[in-house]
């Protein structure tokens, strides 16, 4: 993104939280950096600052940021997380994200507080079928974005796989270098955009399968799936996979609340609720769960996983997008995984 663009999100994103009538201009600093030197026009006073664009506004954004910029007074991002927002404040930085989130208190006098995000509706995720969300899943944990390779790692139809390729190259997410010949093969084109899309329409797919849900007693649940749940589900000779809190914490610790562990497991067992309840040694309630089981989605979500102390993983980028649909803490330890574990890069 240029600097004439980035400079005009700090603008909006800084008018958005200010009273009407006020003058707002920006100038590119570093591009580097990516600093811009803001000037807030009240009547016949101005306030100039120092401010910087944290991307996202993770934490790690924000410290990498720190760490670049000099003179630093305000930090602007999309949406800043409660971690970032916590570390701001810890190192006496004024904040600014786009969901119209403030915390500036400047030495010349300018205070902009508001703590309640605008809410904006995610788009929707037209055309992301469950196919064309496996179709991406197996790109982004490395399989090759042709047909063949991903009707082989998914089980899709040659129809909706080519289908769902297609649509996810009209989209710029993947692209080919030659239109033919050798070199004529898709390949990601934007890694990171490819993940964000597709977690989002992970959100929304989800949202439309409701979780089956269980409770048992444990003393502690990573305990629990090791020792007892994940053999047992192994004997059952079905597919599984551990997703959200539980498997990040096996990935790439982060999360202390891990209280509800979270499970994809084969439609055929899924449907069988009393043996699966009795395989995972739990019943089933309305309420109070401590397990969440929903239908493995695509068999790549557990092959392109990884196994744990004995416990299957779903693929990486699964684990971030169930993460990142809960918002929160879970989303910060989605960034987390991302940083750790390159959740979502293709080989």
């Amino acid at each position: 993104m240029t600097a004439r663009r980035l400079a005009n999100r700090v603008r909006a994103a800084i008018r958005a939280t200010l009273p009407p009538g006020l003058g707002v201009d920006v100038e590119p600093v570093d591009a580097v950096a990516p600093t811009f030197t803001v000037t807030v026009r009240a009547g016949r006073s101005e306030h100039r600052f120092i401010v910087g664009w944290a991307g996202e506004g993770w934490p790690a954004d924000v410290e990498r940021l720190a760490a670049l910029a000099r003179d630093l007074d305000v930090v602007v991002a999309r949406d800043l997380s409660v971690g970032a927002r916590e570390w701001l404040d810890e190192h006496d930085f004024g904040w600014v994200d786009e969901t119209g989130r403030s915390n500036v208190s400047l030495p010349s006098g300018l205070v902009v507080t508001r703590e309640t995000p605008i809410r904006r509706p995610r788009p929707p995720s037209t055309g992301w079928s469950r196919s064309t969300v496996a179709a991406a899943e197996a790109a982004l944990s490395g399989v090759e974005p042709r047909v063949d390779e991903i009707q082989r790692a998914t089980g899709l139809s040659r129809g909706a796989t080519a289908n769902a390729l297609v649509f996810l190259e009209r989209q710029g997410l993947l692209r080919r270098d030659t239109a033919r010949g050798p070199a004529s093969a898709r390949r990601v084109a934007d890694a990171t955009a490819l993940l964000e899309q597709y977690a989002d329409a992970v959100a929304v797919l989800n949202a439309k399968v409701p979780a089956v849900l269980f409770h048992r007693l444990w003393s502690d649940p990573v305990t629990a799936l090791v020792d007892e749940i994940a053999p047992a589900l192994d004997r059952a000779d079905f597919d599984w996979a551990v997703t959200g809190a539980v498997a990040s914490h096996l990935l790439a610790p982060y999360l202390s609340n891990l209280a509800v562990l979270e499970l994809y497991v084969d439609a055929e067992l899924l449907e069988d609720r009393v043996r699966l309840g009795s395989v995972l040694d739990a019943r089933v309630v309305e309420r109070g769960h401590r397990i969440e089981v929903r239908p493995l989605p695509s068999p790549v979500t557990m092959v392109a996983g990884v196994v744990v102390e004995g416990v299957r993983c779903a693929c990486a980028a699964r684990v971030y997008a169930d993460l990142r649909a809960k918002g929160g803490r879970f989303a910060e330890a989605a960034n987390h995984l991302w940083e750790v574990v390159h959740a979502g890069t293709p080989a």
